[in-house]
């Protein structure tokens, strides 16, 4: 195995890194979307149909107590007092921390792959193509390039 100093890779710096790692972000960007849209509904559901309540005082939670419970149970935190009484409550609490946990590990999993595209680039940053264009790896003779499209023609 050869050492750090013999390494045929160039030093990483930071800016590459991060760069990586956002490049990779917005690759999962519509995963993102769907699991924001999910968090949303079970947040509702919580509200509308989970019966949470405070259970110090016993009264009905506000809409936003709701809601920032929601946030700390998919962040695997408690808040509070504040308990579902219903099992659509109680489904959706579940479902919201199992939620944030796969939301962690999703951007844990984006951060590895930053920081393996920057080694694997040797700190060069690939270039950013317009949409519709396609990323070639650096070393090949053109960075972007224009997918091909298919003729209407028969001919």
């Amino acid at each position: 195995m050869k050492n750090a100093s013999n390494s045929a890779h160039a030093p990483l710096t930071t800016r590459h890194v991060v760069t990586e790692f956002s490049m990779a972000l917005r690759d999962l960007r519509v995963l993102f979307s769907y699991l924001l849209v999910l968090y949303l509904l079970l947040s509702f559901a919580m509200y509308y149909f989970g019966g949470p309540i405070d259970s110090g005082s016993g009264s009905p939670s506000s809409f936003w107590e709701t809601f920032y419970f929601c946030a700390m149970r998919a962040i695997t935190f408690g808040y509070r007092n504040i308990v579902p009484t219903t099992t659509i409550g109680r489904i959706a609490s579940t479902s919201l921390g199992v939620l944030g946990i796969l939301i962690a590990c999703t951007v844990a999993a984006a951060a590895v792959r930053g920081v393996n595209e920057a080694v694997q680039n040797g700190g060069k940053r690939r270039q950013v193509c317009c949409p519709g264009e396609l990323i070639v790896r650096p070393g090949s003779n053109s960075h972007c390039r224009r997918p091909r499209r298919k003729s209407s023609s028969p001919f």
